[in-house]
């Protein structure tokens, strides 16, 4: 047997399943409380990260996904229900827009999709772009991910641009809104 060490300071265990994911509350809005995330809360953020699309099939592990929020981990706002990790959001001052505050990722737990979730984190991204004194916000998204494309124009988001990434060379939408 291979036994892999592991920096004693980083614990990388799997997210606890959220009891309410069968009844989540009827308001949303007001149940969800968002936080900046602890460095205990990193290693849930992380978790989330390393499973959901696209960092998964990059076979990013959680380890790789706390490095990279390590960097990010100014501009995360952390959903949490019920003392849970539900979600999270980062929200960058600048991007590729010009004046435009830039969301970079949003990420819901799996089994909580397309239950409301996601517009509530959303909402919690413009908010955080207006306290930035910004007057748009804008991200990219890769166009065969239908059901984000899709969540961000019911949001009001518009396709300004197709880019090449930096990062995979894939084509990418780049969609902006007002706020």
């Amino acid at each position: 047997m291979t036994m892999k060490q592991v920096d004693p300071g980083v614990e990388m265990a799997p997210a606890p399943v959220l009891e309410a994911a069968v009844g989540l509350p009827n308001d949303l809005t007001a149940a969800v409380k968002f936080t900046l995330p602890t460095d205990e809360d990193m290693t849930a953020v992380a978790a989330l990260r390393a499973s959901s699309e696209p960092w998964k099939s990059r076979g990013e592990t959680q380890e790789d996904s706390l490095k990279a929020l390590a960097q990010l981990k100014p501009y995360i706002h952390v959903a949490k229900l019920q003392t849970q990790i539900v979600g999270y959001v980062t929200v960058e001052r600048d991007g590729p827009v010009p004046g435009a505050a830039y969301l970079r990722n949003i990420v819901v737990k799996q089994e909580l999709r397309k239950k409301g979730l996601g517009a509530v984190v959303l909402e919690q991204a413009l908010r955080a772009a207006r306290d930035m004194y910004r007057k748009t916000i804008a991200l990219r998204v890769d166009p065969s991910n239908a059901p984000a494309v899709s969540f961000y124009r019911k949001a009001g988001f518009t396709t300004v641009a197709t880019v090449v990434s930096k990062k995979s060379g894939k084509l990418r939408l780049l969609m902006s809104r007002e706020l």
